[in-house]
């Protein structure tokens, strides 16, 4: 089966680039006859894409490997207007059959919020907590992202660079059929000290300019050679919700993944401010205890999110206890545990005592937090606004909590 799926795309590819009508060396696009894109126009049309959707088969041979690897990805992108940290804003998802069952995952971007989902690992990068990771040569992480290359207006800095790139020979054809479908079509042979390490066809749509086809050769005729032929749908409507334009959006799309995979606390971080999440929780006596968002308290309440199977849990239990009964001022002390056994609760606590809460199964809590590791405690205003996060236990814990209730 090696090449089957590659070697019937690139055939139908490869029939479209027969004759170049004009030359890139690093210059400009030559005019083109009317009704034709010339090289410029289907640059600008890449790179201001809106409302982009597409899906894709990403097949990849390796010379050494009995069959194709092929990828199922779907893309949804928009123009990032002001963004000098990327050209888009995205969400790519991809999935790829394996023996071990079926491996999938995805990458998002915007304003600075980059997340990549794999392996049952969310890792997340936010420009204003960290900025290298943006900054890295070669475009930062959120250029790098497997698939990203993928997205028209990747694709539209990336043959602008190359028209600019004393390495890279460009042709471009305005006008082919291939298929019996009007097309443009782009070749670039990039050299590197003196080798060629890589060869790019690329179809587009002669009327819209959106990618129809890309076939890369990398390090031809090397031991290290790679073919990757790329095949983009346009689905009358694939997008599931819109492109997300917020964390709150993203973890609405994969809630599973920021409840179980997630390994930063970012977004607990960022409540300060913030009113507190609204909440409904059983309590291990059978009772609910439920407030909507933007609910005032008769006093200043301490929130803390505690795992009762995790060390530490009683210690915090205490410090939290402590701290209420030592502050000046009044505290609602509400302690939602995470775990769902109230035996083990009603261990760590002993029972209720005046002006407590005690709540379980509060993962769904701590995931609209955001907190992913335990405990995380709120102190929160009577206007219900998040005042302070406090994460972690410590041996000041109480200190900080009476201190963060005090100020304010």
């Amino acid at each position: 089966m090696r090449r089957k799926l590659t070697d019937g795309w690139r055939g139908w590819l490869l029939a479209g680039l027969s004759a170049f009508c004009v030359c890139l060396y690093g210059g400009a696009a030559e005019t083109t006859p009317g009704g034709q894109l010339s090289f410029d126009e289907a640059v600008g049309r890449l790179e201001n894409a809106r409302g982009y959707a597409a899906e894709v088969d990403y097949a990849v041979t390796l010379p050494q490997a009995q069959d194709d690897v092929v990828y199922k990805v779907c893309l949804e992108a928009d123009k990032a207007e002001g963004d000098s940290l990327c050209e888009a804003d995205y969400l790519i998802r991809w999935e790829l059959p394996a023996p071990s069952g079926l491996a999938e995952g995805f990458l998002a971007y915007f304003d600075g919020h980059h997340y990549r989902f794999r392996d049952r690992r969310l890792q997340e990068y936010h420009f204003e907590w960290d900025s290298i990771p943006f900054l890295t040569r070669g475009g930062g992480v959120q250029r790098n992202g497997q698939f990203v290359d993928l997205l028209p207006q990747a694709i539209g800095a990336t043959l602008r660079r190359m028209a600019g790139d004393s390495l890279v020979a460009l042709r471009f054809n305005p006008d082919t059929v291939v298929g019996g479908r009007r097309m443009a079509a782009v070749t670039a042979v990039q050299s590197v000290r003196g080798y060629t390490g890589r060869v790019m066809r690329l179809l587009l749509d002669g009327t819209t300019a959106m990618p129809v086809m890309i076939d890369n050769e990398f390090n031809p005729g090397q031991i290290s050679e790679q073919l990757v032929v790329v095949k983009y749908e346009y689905p009358g409507n694939p997008a599931e919700g819109g492109l997300p334009g917020s964390e709150e959006a993203l973890r609405h799309r994969f809630p599973e993944v920021f409840e179980k995979y997630r390994e930063s606390n970012y977004s607990i971080e960022n409540l300060r401010g913030e009113p507190m999440p609204g909440f409904s929780l059983p309590t291990p006596t059978g009772e609910r205890y439920a407030r909507t968002k933007g609910d005032r308290f008769p006093s200043p309440a301490v929130i803390a999110l505690i795992d009762p199977d995790a060390g530490l849990a009683a210690e915090t239990v205490a410090a939290l206890r402590s701290a209420a009964a030592m502050s000046p001022r009044e505290l609602r002390l509400i302690m939602a545990f995470t775990g769902s056994h109230a035996d083990r609760i009603d261990e760590l606590t002993g029972g209720l005592r005046p002006g407590e809460a005690v709540l379980m199964s509060a993962r769904s809590l701590a995931r609209d937090c955001g907190a992913v590791s335990f405990p995380a405690i709120m102190v929160v205003g009577e206007d219900g606004k998040v005042a302070n996060v406090i994460l972690g236990f410590n041996n000041s814990l109480a200190a900080d909590v009476i201190q963060s209730a005090a100020a304010l």
